[in-house]
């Protein structure tokens, strides 16, 4: 069985039909579904859709078997001792925060500790922080090396008998890195202290047996192993979840209710109040019968497809690759020297190849290793070699593209031949008890940078003209790096510094990203055109549309954008 066989279960692929091939290597934010989890969604809403438990007729009766057997899959798989102690939830997040919440209810008090780790993703940070907040708990936290491995030496002096709960990722969602967590799982039991292992990233790549890590809750989600969106499971110990007080109330998981008084159902209804997401659970049964059909395959190609991945990595220059090379799953984060991360995210994304550029949702751990985000590339059984040899390959090209040093003077190259277009010619007088009723006058044809930018014959050229824009952008001093200047809602960060000079703006900005530098410098030259009151008449989105740009401009990127134009509007109100 080969990596081609896996790869046909997945019918994106086959529908993915564009002039590039697509290359998904961002499945450790969600995997892409086989089509036994299609069929089985659809079976459920086309054949048997009927809500669970309450119902006597006979397909309500059908889908609840169903429903628990998905339950005793999952029970199987993770090696739990019961189905009882199978949570459905929608998702890692949730069974993260109902543990917290239950918890918080006797379980934890005043001067009691929670141990994390640097390397957590935020769900993993925030519930407990919160609660803390609330009873006057303290965080500790610990470190990584310059690398982001845990520093498991550290573990010892930080989990002692004031620790209530130690709650670790198996893998970093950010890096990859397998967490020693049956180590530390021992030591948090020496000193009495709950455990809670955050599997997402780990459920999918890794067998789990919560039994033999002795944990005390293991939590993951669905779509993490090829299941759907919106459902999740967490494991408890059936002794720790029966002494447990729900978490939300309602419908489901009561035994009798009256005006006096209210008793609930036993586990695992108890914790599961309305009615449940029943696909997502059906789905998220087939996708575990999936991995169990096949999953020494899966593992397989993943390894090799890892392997890879990091020898040609490793061949290019400047490259810095974070975590535990020797102890990771298909995950790899990177940075390059001299290279924004957000413009190669960009770049690739031009090539069609599907990557995650930033701090993955692992903040703390960004600050820990003194850097603002990585290229995180996350591999599953459904991905070739072919793709990771294209993928380097094009990682390469956009490397030269973005490091080497080119001249300002070859920016007007392209901006002789076409014909330039007038939204609105600025020599027409515009008195401002007429602005309300017309457009603000721009004239491409007077602006070199715009029409370089409209006059580029292709992508490449577009993006090769917007990174020499850049160079004519006004830069601001680096001692106006703070947050006076900041532009909240960017996707690379940006700072802008506005000045009234007469009638029109002196506009200065800067952005570690060449491509956000290149498209200040683009909408900062119109901008230099108009009055202070036309710029409030000032629409970014047409005006990158005319220049072709629209379709370039993601909408994250575009949104920030539109930030950075509010902000200098908002400067325009407080001084007209």
């Amino acid at each position: 069985m080969s990596e081609s066989f896996l790869r046909q279960q997945f019918p994106i692929f086959d529908l993915q039909k564009v002039e590039l091939p697509w290359v998904y290597f961002d499945s450790g934010a969600t995997t892409q579904k086989p089509q036994s989890v299609i069929d089985t969604i659809n079976q459920f809403y086309t054949q048997q859709n009927a809500n669970v438990h309450r119902a006597s007729h006979r397909v309500s009766a059908a889908t609840t078997e169903s429903f628990e057997q998905a339950r005793k899959e999952v029970a199987t798989f993770i090696h739990a001792a019961s189905e009882k102690e199978i949570i459905w939830t929608k998702g890692t997040t949730e069974s993260i925060n109902l543990v917290a919440s239950v918890l918080a209810k006797g379980h934890i008090s005043a001067g009691d500790e929670i141990v994390l780790t640097a390397l957590e993703h935020h769900a993993n940070i925030v519930p407990w922080q919160q609660i803390a907040i609330e009873l006057g708990l303290r965080i500790r936290v610990i470190p990584v090396d310059e690398d982001g491995v845990l520093q498991l030496d550290k573990a010892k002096g930080l989990i002692t008998n004031k620790t209530a709960l130690v709650a670790i990722g198996h893998v970093s969602n950010a890096l990859g890195n397998i967490n020693p967590v049956a180590h530390i799982i021992t030591l948090a039991k020496k000193y009495g202290a709950l455990t809670l292992i955050d599997g997402a990233q780990a459920i999918a790549h890794l067998p789990v047996d919560v039994q033999a890590l002795a944990c005390d809750f293991y939590v993951f989600s669905g779509h993490k192993i090829f299941g759907p969106t919106g459902v999740g499971v967490l494991y408890g110990r059936q002794v720790l979840l029966e002494g447990l007080p729900p978490y939300q109330t309602g419908g489901e998981m009561i035994d009798k209710v009256s005006f006096s008084g209210t008793t609930f159902q036993g586990l695992p209804f108890k914790f599961e109040a309305g009615t449940p997401n029943i696909a997502g659970v059906l789905g998220l049964g087939a996708a575990i019968s999936f991995v169990r059909t096949y999953q020494p395959v899966i593992y397989a190609v993943e390894h090799a497809l890892y392997g890879a991945l990091v020898d040609g990595l490793k061949k290019i220059n400047g490259m810095r690759l974070w975590g535990d090379l020797n102890n990771s799953i298909c995950v790899q984060s990177f940075s390059i020297a001299e290279v924004n991360n957000q413009d190669m995210g960009l770049l690739l994304n031009e090539h069609n190849i599907a990557v995650r550029v930033g701090h993955h949702c692992a903040m703390p751990l960004m600050q820990a290793l003194g850097i603002d985000g990585t290229v995180r590339v996350s591999l599953s059984c459904y991905n070739t070699l072919d793709e990771v040899q294209h993928f380097l390959q094009v990682l390469e090209g956009i490397v030269h593209t973005l490091r080497p040093h080119i001249h300002c003077d070859r920016i007007f190259e392209h901006t002789a031949s076409k014909p330039s277009l007038t939204l609105i010619n600025e020599n027409v007088p515009i008195a401002d008890s007429e602005i309300k009723d017309k457009k603000s006058p721009i004239d491409i044809g007077a602006m070199p940078l715009a029409l370089s930018i409209q006059q580029a014959s292709s992508w490449d050229e577009t993006y090769r003209q917007i990174m020499l824009a850049g160079k004519q952008l006004n830069k601001l001093p680096s001692d106006d790096y703070i947050g006076q200047y900041e532009v909240m809602g960017c996707e690379s960060q940006v700072w802008l510094k506005c000045d009234k000079q007469g009638n029109y703006l002196a506009l200065s900005a800067y952005s570690p990203s060449k491509i956000v530098r290149g498209l200040l410098a683009i909408i900062f030259e119109p901008l230099a055109h108009l009055t202070i009151k036309q710029i409030e008449l000032f629409d970014l989105h047409a005006y990158l549309d005319e220049l072709g740009l629209g379709r370039h401009v993601s909408q994250s990127r575009g949104n920030g954008l539109q930030a950075v134009i509010e902000q200098v509007k908002a400067y325009v109100k407080g001084v007209i």
